[in-house]
């Protein structure tokens, strides 16, 4: 709406996403892709690996078993 700014719930970001990604041929992605690739990159950028599961909101410590290198 014009002049309003109204927050992006994940379920409309990740069809807004997908839309484009389906736009430039690519396949569909998963939110919990951008929770991945998030701790991967904090990682990468040596951020202290405590603070990478608060920042991803993982419960746990299994977003070890997910980190990809850049």
């Amino acid at each position: 709406k014009e002049g309003n700014v109204w927050p992006m719930v994940k379920e409309k970001a990740l069809e807004r996403i997908n839309s484009i990604l389906s736009a430039w041929g690519f396949g569909t992605t998963f939110s919990h892709s951008f929770r991945i690739g998030g701790a991967s990159y904090y990682l990468a950028q040596k951020v202290d690996p405590e603070i990478v599961p608060i920042a991803g909101r993982w419960r746990s410590l299994a977003y070890e078993a997910y980190i990809r290198s850049f």
